[in-house]
């Protein structure tokens, strides 16, 4: 009897031990990957001023009338003044397009009343300058009883792919800077880089503050801001 009660015993012990032996190695191992999952993450951003380079502006002409000939007839004549008065202007045959005759049939009480037909012209060029000039000169068309209707000039600035590596790089190094900023106050040191993300770029009129999850691209202004922002994960040790 005594026996038995001797060897349940020693195998209690025994249990007891191997679970304390599996138990120290579990929380040596927390340990360790706590420590192997020690990471901070920081945002960096980098900033730089651009000027536009090329330009787009749109404009139409509208008219109606009774028949279709009718309006064609005055919108001809009408597109014939606005195409010399641009080219007085000095923009070129290569930065003008002109779009074929939209027609529109109006109706009145069911029955058609006439006919609206619509000319829509674009210039498209890398001279600002001469583009501000013509679109300033426009204004001498509706007076003379020309009704150009004129938009709103579109600014765009197309060395952006070839800017995007050069801002991303210094964003990301804004980022390392502020992080071992952190660190630094901690004790601790910096490790590698464990993961890197980027939001699309924020193109915006100077001292705009606008920022939108899928990027902005503000076309209003020839000078823009044009500002990458990444977010990086460092290891800590």
């Amino acid at each position: 009897m005594q026996g038995r009660l001797a060897l349940a015993l020693v195998a209690g012990l025994a249990s007891i031990a191997i679970a304390l032996a599996i138990g120290l190695v579990a929380i040596g191992a927390g340990i360790r990957d706590r420590g192997a999952d020690d990471s901070i993450s920081v945002t960096g951003s980098a900033k730089r001023s651009v000027s536009s380079d090329y330009v787009i502006w749109g404009a139409s002409l509208s008219v109606q009338a009774p028949t279709t000939a009718a309006a064609a007839a005055q919108l001809g004549r009408w597109l014939e003044q606005t195409l010399e008065a641009l080219k007085e202007s000095g923009i070129e045959d290569g930065e003008l397009s002109v779009a074929p005759i939209s027609t529109e049939t109006l109706y009145k009480r069911g029955k058609v009343s006439g006919y609206s037909l619509t000319r829509f012209l674009e210039v498209r060029s890398s001279r600002l300058d001469a583009v501000a000039g013509a679109i300033e000169d426009s204004s001498r068309l509706l007076a003379a009883g020309v009704p150009l209707s004129a938009g709103q000039p579109q600014y765009v600035y197309t060395k952006l792919a070839e800017l995007r590596p050069q801002l991303s790089a210094e964003a990301t190094k804004d980022a390392l800077v502020r992080a071992e900023a952190i660190v630094a106050i901690t004790g601790d040191a910096l490790g590698g880089v464990r993961e890197v993300s980027s939001s699309p770029f924020q193109v915006t009129a100077p001292g705009s503050t606008e920022v939108e999850d899928y990027g902005i691209y503000d076309t209003s202004t020839r000078d823009k801001e044009v500002t990458a922002v990444v977010n990086v994960t460092f290891a800590v040790r």
